[in-house]
């Protein structure tokens, strides 16, 4: 699965110019956590969250600025914490991917970069926009399907061991008769035996999924 089959295209933006105000009505008002930040070319500048708009003076009462070490970094984080547009609180240092990007490579990403919403970007244009809650529909579906017969089903399970688990041809052996899964390797703990379980499990037409070490 990719960014492009699971992205959001109807997503709200908002303008680099805009009032703060604005921007928190359009979060409420579409119920989302962060919007993406167009210029006036409709170029993606920013993207602004909640997490921006949290660390805002509004919510920090009684807490004095220090005006000891007025250095670059004094004025940024003052511009942020005090300004009344969008362009003074958003994040510049978007990640964005592409939407080729693989739903593993998307999840990475965030994870990285901590992060809960990836802009997916064709052309250098906003397309789309990929959030946590995408991804957790993404996977909340039923199971792979694939096509009927054991040969199919086998073909299926070896590729997503060497995939998901790195578990190539040398390492373990998949037989299937009647739908029943027989996997043999050389497995080093039991974890990475419930691993092998789950990743056939998840192969739509699987069942009996058994995975052993090989007897000696």
């Amino acid at each position: 699965m990719f960014a492009e089959d699971l992205m959001t295209v109807d997503m709200a933006c908002v303008n680099v110019g805009a009032s703060l105000e604005r921007a928190i009505r359009l979060m409420l008002d579409r119920n989302v956590s962060g919007l993406p930040v167009l210029d006036d070319a409709g170029v993606i500048c920013g993207i602004i969250t909640e997490g921006d708009l949290l660390t805002r003076h509004d919510f920090r009462p009684g807490r004095k600025t220090d005006v000891s070490q007025t250095d670059a970094a004094f004025f940024e984080t003052y511009v942020k914490q005090h300004g009344q547009a969008v362009q003074d609180c958003m994040t510049v240092n978007v990640v964005t991917a592409a939407p080729e990007t693989t739903l593993a490579e998307i999840a990475s990403l965030m994870r990285r970069h901590n992060i809960k919403r990836i802009p997916i970007l064709a052309n250098g244009k906003l397309a789309g926009i990929v959030s946590r809650r995408d991804i957790m529909k993404a996977v909340s579906v039923r199971p792979d399907t694939i096509a009927p017969g054991d040969e199919a089903l086998r073909l299926a399970v070896v590729t997503r061991l060497q995939v998901e688990l790195g578990f190539g041809s040398d390492r373990v052996d998949v037989d299937v008769q009647n739908a029943m899964v027989m996997v043999t390797g050389e497995f080093e703990t039991e974890m990475a035996c419930e691993a092998v379980r789950i990743v056939t499990e998840n192969i739509a037409g699987a069942r009996g999924v058994v995975a052993r070490r090989p007897v000696a």
